[in-house]
């Protein structure tokens, strides 16, 4: 039988009054089954620190150590859930030298959130491997809607290079996905399209309306014109369609959205009865905007919106203006532009990209490898107007504390430094830990009391907690050699600690790390 890990609790004469936990209440741990008691391994941290590429107290951007773009996003059971193309894949192709092609990319990353400031890292979606007849994977777009028998399912749409563009379908925001057609949902050489093709059949923009209809926008590229100048304002490249009930199927046909200096980054959203375009604008000489117009011709690279209460009617949609300039005239490094616009617990949100990370990592060899953002956006329900939107790094606010008591994946936090994240055998881990490395959660809530901490990993090494600072004192330190297997060791923490602090986790020695818990756990006694 084996003995349970203990400890002892002495509230009336702990020296740490002011964290006593004698208000604590008794949790077990459910992150394993056999938990093997830290022992002192003589493992420690060392001096020095890593340095973050995502300063401590900045919320943007969402991944301090992966390069993903071109935000898509869907709730699912109180967590956002945001996809992205997987930068970080042509990045690693390259060794970290030269810009940033595209070429190589063929999976989407994955991140999701209940509080907006600490993300989990999902892993990478393989969607060539799923998808056998594309060969990359770009700006995806994910909806959810009820299929038979009350069951969710998952749409994500995405762009086979400027080509096609094809869906996965899933019961889960997480997978496993599946190719449903075996081929594009849209190419050029459809009958829809065949007399009248778009430049870049890519970049689809997908969303569900209230009836439980689907719609997807779609196109993007130079004019139809010889001369690009003549036509830049109506570039002719823009569409809209009706999905069929299966998601997978064009309903009818192929209308045209008159989108002024459309270029790519179709997004779809539906408010109060309205459809509504996002998309970015092109770069071209604005020769041509309309007199009449009160609103100002966008910028280039901008995201701008439109918006229509029916949208197969082309002279229906109107134009609104621009909603987010391109990150040149925010303080960051000119780069192209997409965004998404998500409501969320009560919020809405703009999603965005830039170079932020790449610029923090002071890269001198390597361009054009952007990450995700996100700020409030101000939309008016009623008249469906937004404001102008920014970027920064601050980012927003924590909607809600963070759940120690909750078995996390390691790979969840608010910034790391050093650390990569890596999946394999049906985990995602941190792997790539060096003396000094780091992972920071933000605003972690240990209630009433906690006392002991479990993680676990795979190989040998040392975890150090500490709270509020990360170069604080340790509250305690879990080691451990783990002979190749991953096992998961639990230690007693120096003190009970309660309260709300900002978790970090400093590691020593050479390991990955898969998940981690805390309790307060409550000696038994032996039954007389």
């Amino acid at each position: 039988m084996k003995k349970r890990i203990v400890t002892m609790i002495a509230c009336a004469a702990t020296l740490f009054s002011s964290l006593s936990g004698c208000g604590a209440t008794k949790t077990d741990f459910t992150i394993a089954k056999d938990l093997i008691p830290s022992t002192d391994l003589g493992y420690t941290v060392g001096d020095t620190l890593t340095e973050t590429n995502k300063p401590i107290g900045d919320h943007n951007p969402i991944a301090s150590n992966v390069f993903f773009a071109d935000p898509t996003a869907v709730e699912y059971e109180g967590r956002l859930y945001v996809y992205g193309t997987c930068d970080q894949q042509e990045y690693d192709a390259k060794g970290g030298f030269g810009a940033n092609s595209y070429g190589s990319i063929n999976t989407l990353a994955v991140y999701s959130t209940a509080d907006m400031v600490n993300w989990t890292y999902h892993g990478t979606i393989p969607v060539t491997e799923i998808a056998t007849w594309a060969g990359c994977s770009w700006a995806p777009s994910i909806v959810k809607k009820e299929g038979a028998f009350g069951k969710t399912e998952f749409y994500l749409y995405f762009a086979n290079s400027a080509v096609n563009i094809g869906v996965l379908k899933s019961d889960s925001p997480l997978g496993p996905w599946e190719d449903p057609i075996g081929g594009p949902l849209i190419d050029n050489s459809m009958s829809q399209l065949s007399d009248d093709p778009v430049f870049w059949c890519f970049d689809p923009g997908v969303v569900v309306d209230e009836n439980g209809v689907g719609w997807i926008a779609f196109g993007g590229g130079d004019p139809h014109s010889d001369d690009p100048d003549e036509n830049a304002m109506d570039t002719g490249n823009c569409r809209i369609a009706k999905l069929g009930d299966d998601m997978i199927s064009i309903d009818g046909e192929v209308t045209e959205i008159h989108a002024p200096y459309h270029f790519e980054a179709n997004e779809l959203n539906y408010i109060n009865g309205t459809w509504v375009l996002t998309y970015c604008s092109n770069y071209s000489q604005r020769l041509i905007w309309p007199s009449d117009s009160e609103l100002p011709a966008p910028s280039g690279g901008s995201m701008c919106y439109m918006t229509s209460t029916d949208p197969l009617d082309s002279d229906s949609w109107v134009y609104k203006g621009e909603y987010l300039t391109n990150p040149n005239t925010q303080g960051y490094p000119f780069s192209n532009n997409h965004s998404h616009l998500q409501e969320f617990k009560g919020n809405y949100y703009i999603l965005y990209q830039n170079v932020s990370l790449l610029e923090n990592m002071g890269s001198t060899v390597a361009e054009g490898y952007r990450s995700i953002g996100i700020n409030l956006c101000d939309v008016d329900e009623e008249t469906v107007t937004f404001a102008p939107a920014t970027m920064n790094d601050e980012g927003v606010e924590q909607l809600e504390n963070f759940d120690v008591f909750a078995v996390t994946p390691a790979e969840t936090a608010v910034t790391t430094a050093g650390v990569q994240y890596y999946s394999s055998d049906e985990r995602t881990y941190i792997t790539s830990i060096d003396d000094g490395d780091w992972v920071e959660i933000s605003q972690a809530d240990f209630g009433d009391g906690v006392n002991s901490f479990a993680a676990t990993v795979r190989g040998e090494g040392i975890i150090e907690i500490r709270l509020d600072s990360v170069d604080g004192n340790p509250v305690g330190n879990v080691q451990f050699s783990t002979d190749g297997e991953y096992a998961t060791y639990v230690c007693d923490l120096d003190k009970t600690v309660s309260g709300v602090h900002d978790l970090y986790l400093v590691f020593g020695g050479s390991f990955v790390f898969d998940e981690w818990q805390f309790a307060y756990i409550v000696e038994e006694k032996p039954a007389e």
